[in-house]
Order: structure tokens, then sequence, then C-alpha cells
């Protein structure tokens, strides 16, 4: 078994301050020894319900609660709430753009806290990559993950999230030089 370390995520969010972008890695190999029952559950549940990659993203996160629940395993000191789903968190930056700097990224954990984005408008798409990258092999996570980024606009992408910011434009606030601009109705 072999979790692909070259297989990176990164959604699109929409915020009420513009678009951001998460960069989620996959989880560690002993993370995964330690939930491949709860993973591999809720990977079959969504797919067993219909939901495939239509609707799986936005509900993989609600399918793993429920999964756990019934399994008495979501709550407590070693439960997949603060277990997985808190390595999930952690193996994730946000990725926001800074007037005038370009981008800003910090840890996902953070920007929840600071109400930068919300965890249930994340969380769905994080938890399907990671069923996807953990549960399949690398070349069958590609191609599924190749078919949720064609509906849901995310990426997947060997570059980690320094090289992933680096490669965006950086965003700059025109200058205002008080001048009127010209419109001309003439092509060029």
């Amino acid at each position: 078994m072999e979790i692909s370390k070259k297989l990176n995520l990164v959604v699109q969010v929409e915020t009420d301050s513009g678009n951001i972008y998460v960069h989620s890695t996959p989880i560690r190999k002993e993370i995964y020894r330690e939930h491949f029952i709860p993973l591999s559950k809720t990977f079959t549940a969504i797919f067993s319900q219909g939901l495939s990659v239509i609707a799986g993203p936005r509900v993989a996160y609600l399918m793993l609660e429920t999964v756990c629940k019934d399994m008495n395993i979501w709550e407590g000191e070693r439960g997949v709430k603060n277990t997985l789903v808190q390595e999930i968190i952690r193996s994730s930056s946000v990725i926001i753009p800074v007037d005038g700097r370009g981008w800003d990224d910090q840890p996902l954990d953070v920007a929840i806290s600071r109400g930068v984005v919300d965890l249930d408008d994340v969380m769905g798409e994080l938890v399907f990559f990671t069923c996807v990258s953990a549960i399949n092999k690398p070349s069958q996570a590609i191609r599924m993950m190749d078919d949720v980024s064609s509906l849901w606009g995310s990426v997947c992408t060997s570059l980690n999230c320094t090289e992933w910011v680096a490669s965006l434009p950086t965003s700059t606030i025109a200058e205002i030089s008080g001048e009127t601009a010209t419109i001309s109705s003439v092509p060029s």
C-alpha cells in the first residue's frame, strides 16, 4: 500500500471577501494504518449510496462522522474527530490574496479560528481526497480526482504549498493617477 506523496489537493473556496485556496497533502501512513477501516467504510458508503464524485466531495465529512458514530469511534481523545480529522486539518494550509504583496499562507486551523474559512466549506472535499488518496492506488486516485476536479474546480498537483503559492500570479492594486481613462470605440 502506497499513499502517493506527490498528489496534493488545492480547493478554491468562495468567501465573503473573495476567493481563497486550501492546499492539502495526503495523510501520513501511520494515520492511515490507524484509520483504514473508517476511511474504507466512508469511501464505500459514498459510492454505495450513489453519491460518487458528484456529491461525494460535498458530504464526505458528514459520511465519515456518520460511519464513525455508528462504530462508536467518533468522540473521545482517540476518536476519529480528534485524530484523523485533526491530521487532515494539520496537513492543510489556506492561501489568501494579500493586496500588493501577492499571497499569504497559514495553517487551516489558524484560518478557521480567525474566521477566514468555515470548516464546513472545506472538510467534505478534504475528507473525500483523503479517502481517495489513501484507499486507491496512485494511478486510480489521480483518475478519480481528475473527475472531481472537472466537477468541483479543485486541482490535483505535485507541488507543495510553497511551490504552489509561488506559481500564482501576484495580486496588486492598480495605482490611482487621478486621470480619467479615454475609451475608444475604434478597434486597435
